[in-house]
This record gives C-alpha cells, structure tokens and sequence, in this order.
C-alpha cells in the first residue's frame, strides 16, 4: 500500500521512538534496520527539514526526534516525505473527479476517507515495534 520509500521513514521513526529522547547516528540507524545507507541519509535529511527531526553534526553528531512521538501523526511523516498520495485517483487518472470519474472512483471513495482518517489520527506514540519483523530481526542482530 505504501511505497518503500514511506516503508523505509515509517521504519527509521519506529526505530527511533523507542528510545525518543536519544542521539543516533546514521550508521547505527542503518546497521539496525538494514536500510541502504544512501537512501537511509537522504531521507534523515527530509526529515530534518520538514522539522520531524533535529540533525547535529560533528563527531558526536546524529539525529533527534525534534518532536513527542504522541505529536508525529502518520500524514506528517508522508507530508515530510513528498509521499501524501491521499486525494489522487486509485488508478492515477489525472481527470478523476465527481464529473468524469475512474472506473474505480464510487468503490473507493469509503476506502479514501478511512485511509485519510487513520492517517490524520494515527501518532508514532501508537505504532508498536514489537510488531514488526524486520525490527525484531534487527533486535536479534544486536542482542546475540
């Protein structure tokens, strides 16, 4: 449903929320979610400057979340990103609207709301990464 760019940032935050008050290096961010390290900079950068994160630089610098987890909501994250793909057609019609709908148009209107909805009211603060597979692989990685 999401592109692997918006599943790498949900990823990097997940991460990070579990000890939100702390300083981490790219590397540490790329060695424990196995994120390119390419990538994994270029979307750092985003969102730092789109104030999700604060950067320090120097030898002891990293990344910070610059926000409570209970504050980044799931649209914020895919705003900060360039990734809100919420108000364009199912089939990427250009065209699509109330007067010249796709063939998906009246079938998705429901989805699109309650997409929109989660995505509005959903916070880092209520993702558990417990729950996912590649951070409990991660975990395995660096407890051995």
């Amino acid at each position: 449903m999401f592109s692997k760019t918006a599943q790498y940032t949900f990823r990097i935050l997940i991460f990070m929320s579990q000890e939100a008050s702390s300083l981490f290096s790219a590397t540490r961010i790329h060695e424990q979610t196995e994120i390119p390290y390419k990538y994994l900079t270029m979307l750092l950068t985003k969102l730092a400057k789109a104030d999700i994160l604060k950067a320090t630089r120097g030898r002891n610098g990293g990344f910070l979340l610059n926000k409570d987890i209970e504050d980044i909501y799931l649209i914020n994250i895919l705003d900060a990103i360039d990734e809100n793909n919420c108000s364009n057609c199912a089939l990427g019609e250009d065209a699509c609207n109330e007067e010249f709908p796709c063939s998906l148009h009246e079938s998705y209107v429901l989805p699109k709301i309650a997409l929109v909805e989660m995505l509005n009211t959903t916070s880092l603060s209520k993702l558990d990464p417990s729950l996912m597979q590649s951070h409990a692989s991660a975990m395995k990685k660096s407890n051995p």
